[in-house]
């Protein structure tokens, strides 16, 4: 089954693709698809899609 939610991730200075991806991997939200949907100050804010 697939799954979708709503994460947020600790925002560092310099972030990337990778970055995000591991920290959801840790959060074992292996992804299929996720996309930045906000950023404050101190968080990324991700949907993502992840096989449960």
């Amino acid at each position: 089954m697939i799954k979708s939610e709503v994460v947020k991730i600790k925002k560092i200075k310099d972030f990337d693709n990778l970055y995000i991806e591991k920290k959801l991997i840790k959060l074992n939200k292996n992804p299929i698809r996720w996309a930045i949907i906000d950023i404050t100050s101190d968080y990324i804010v991700v949907s993502v899609s992840y096989v449960i």
